[in-house]
């Protein structure tokens, strides 16, 4: 496999089709819209793990869960059909986990959320292992810092993501969020509005921008919309710390081990650091792969193998309690000088 990111991807894309006698299992992630680049650092992470266990008798079957509904719809749909018993589906996206989580949950799969903070966990019983912070998990950390502002604007893509942000910061903090502003992801420059911003005078602006987070910034710095900006970890990308109008960004983000052999694994094959997608997505598929080369294909045994799980990994200290649901710790960083530096806020 070459060491170039976009064809190594797609090598390993197409790798995934091979032999029966392996147990499948089922990855919806990023292949195509405004967050493929998020998709395509999932995909170099699970590459990674396939390396680390050459043994293991696993095949994932990959489909693009897309950045809109429609594309997981369609995906899910045909992988349904085309592989009817897979016991465990890996999402990448809460609108990709929010479409299969339904049919999961009444069918027994195991089901790797990942990427995904807003969830509808509609049912009662389900083999849901949840890797990602939800809205609930992540709010304390930003109300402690939005507390010491009096105008908060939130902007953000319309997308589940944001709206349970958006609900979940309205109750929390209700006298003091001035605006919702709300643009198309594909169509930003278009559909900010920009103007409304700048008239709510807001004095920090709250971002849920993913992707798309540095065209944002630029449209809001280049209107000259110059309150501090504060953001959900969604927005990590490299890129930003190339965009000068991103100096002084903060936002929050998993406390990654560093340490872990993945991150220098990763630089070294890919030039450049991962986020924490990265370690989310091996840290996904290294547990699945320990619990799949335990239990086989049983999905119950799968399942089971996740609760109440402690492991150290490149997300940190991960705990798993016996929902299914993760935790480890979040911090914040910021933009400074063209690099990612941990960052406490004075106000904290």
């Amino acid at each position: 496999m070459s060491d170039s990111g976009q064809d190594d991807t797609q090598e390993y894309q197409n790798d995934t089709l091979s032999n029966d006698g392996l147990v499948r299992i089922g990855i919806l992630v990023m292949q195509s819209g405004f967050i493929k680049d998020i998709g395509d650092e999932y995909i170099r992470a699970f590459q990674m793990v396939q390396e680390e266990f050459p043994d293991v008798t696993i095949e994932p079957v990959i489909m693009d869960g897309g950045s809109e509904p429609s594309v997981s719809v369609s995906s899910w749909n045909t992988m349904k059909e085309s592989h009817p018993d897979i016991p465990v589906v890996i999402t990448v996206s809460s609108w990709t986990t929010n479409v299969v989580y339904p049919d999961a949950a009444d069918t027994g799969i195991v089901h790797l959320a990942l990427g995904s903070a807003a969830i509808n966990r509609s049912h009662t019983t389900d083999r849901l292992i949840r890797f990602t912070p939800g809205v609930q998990q992540e709010l304390p950390l930003l109300v402690s810092y939005l507390n010491g502002f009096e105008r908060i604007a939130i902007i953000g893509g319309n997308n589940d993501y944001s709206r349970e942000y958006y609900a979940a910061l309205h109750e929390a903090l209700p006298d003091s969020i001035v605006l919702d502003s709300r643009y198309d992801q594909n169509n930003v420059a278009s559909t900010l509005d920009t103007t409304s911003i700048s008239e709510a005078d807001p004095d920090v602006l709250l971002l849920l921008s993913v992707s798309e987070g540095g065209e944002v910034i630029k449209l809001l710095r280049n209107n000259n919309i110059l309150s501090p900006i504060i953001a959900t970890r969604v927005i990590e990308r490299n890129t930003l710390t190339e965009i000068d109008e991103a100096e002084g960004l903060i936002f929050t983000t998993p406390e990654l081990n560093e340490s872990h052999p993945f991150f220098t694994r990763y630089y070294e094959k890919y030039g450049e650091m991962p986020t924490f997608y990265g370690a989310e997505g091996y840290d996904a598929l290294t547990t699945l792969f320990s619990a799949i080369s335990e239990c086989g294909n049983s999905s119950e045994c799968i399942a089971n193998w996740y609760q109440n799980r402690t492991f150290d990994g490149a997300l940190g200290l991960v705990q798993i309690d016996d929902h299914g649901v993760a935790t480890y710790p979040i911090g914040y960083k910021m933009v400074k000088e063209g690099e990612f530096k941990d960052h406490i806020p004075s106000n904290l």
